[in-house]
């Protein structure tokens, strides 16, 4: 176990490097958001798209893959919902927001540093497939919950609402590195020799950079709200979205179990960074900042104990 330890230990030291940097003041806590937009806007959609661009298109889109992580980011999405709808009796905009902590995981800034350390080879397509279902299924079916229940309030079409939620995903900029990305495995095109050191470079600051200003953003946030409703989407995350994994991987036909390793593991880290910043457009800043921050020390010992179990 402490072996296990070990392996996950540099990802939260990391954490912490960007969290005391910006606690001490060494760092300026409105650097953190120049940071993050460098890592959401340059290093990670280089990552993503000079990874897919160099692999053939069958190793990129693996049907069995894609839905193993569907189908357990929905089990998990729904089940959030439902549970916390009419178990809980909290109103849409709540649920939806648990919802999404529940079934969506940090892949870009947590998952992918967790796999490279976590794997000899570590399997890339996984972590690409997760941000295609992860920025082009779950998000935009729980912006919908979300925006709906607003426009419910509002008196705005559902229509209207669908089309306006689609078209903030597709400028999103690790959604068209996606789209990028398959186009130029698909299509075969070699890239400027110039052009691909470019993309190298960006690529290997992108893990060490997103684990450092994970951590930076944390700085300010507190341990606030109902126990119950932090501790139901801590579990949900951490227990409830790998259980799901696990489900579709027994219900589904046997395929590569490295990849069926990295659903697992994808699925048990932490909900994005960007989850209190959601919360607050919607008036729960606090509950989504303390689930995040209890999700994120959490999964330190849960990591350890699902790489353990999983004899990684």
């Amino acid at each position: 176990m402490f072996a296990i330890m070990a392996t996950t230990a540099p990802i939260f030291i990391l954490i912490s490097l960007g969290y005391m940097a910006v606690k001490t003041k060494l760092v300026p806590v409105e650097a953190v958001q120049g940071m993050s937009k460098i890592v959401l806007f340059f290093t990670l959609p280089a990552l993503i798209f000079s990874t897919l661009a160099r692999m053939e298109f069958d190793e990129v889109i693996i049907p069995l893959f894609l839905a193993t992580y569907a189908g357990g980011s929905l089990l998990a999405l729904g089940l959030g919902l439902l549970i916390t709808r009419y178990v809980f009796k909290k109103n849409l905009t709540e649920s939806g927001l648990k919802a999404l902590g529940i079934s969506n995981s940090n892949s870009a800034f947590f998952g992918y540093p967790v796999m490279l350390l976590a794997f000899e080879h570590p399997p890339t397509a996984a972590f690409a497939m997760a941000l295609i279902i992860e920025n082009m299924l779950i998000i935009p079916i729980a912006l919908f919950i979300l925006e709906l229940s607003v426009a419910r309030r509002q008196d705005v079409s559902p229509l209207r609402t669908f089309f306006s939620v689609i078209w903030r995903l597709l400028k999103h900029p690790l959604v068209l590195a996606v789209i990028g990305g398959v186009l130029a495995s698909t299509l075969h095109l070699d890239l400027p020799e110039v052009m691909d050191r470019v993309l190298n470079m960006l690529s290997g600051a992108s893990a060490t950079l997103a684990l450092i200003v994970l951590g930076g953003a944390l700085v300010g946030t507190n341990l606030k709200g109902n126990l119950t409703d932090v501790s139901l989407i801590v579990s949900g995350k951490l227990i409830l979205h790998p259980a799901m994994m696990l489900l579709m991987i027994w219900l589904l036909p046997s395929y590569d179990s490295t990849l069926q390793m990295g659903a697992i593991l994808l699925a048990a880290v932490p909900m994005m960074s960007i989850y209190p910043i959601l919360g607050s457009q919607y008036g729960y800043r606090n509950l989504c900042a303390s689930a995040l921050l209890m999700t994120t020390i959490c999964s330190f010992f849960t990591l350890a104990l699902l790489l353990s179990l999983l004899s990684i």
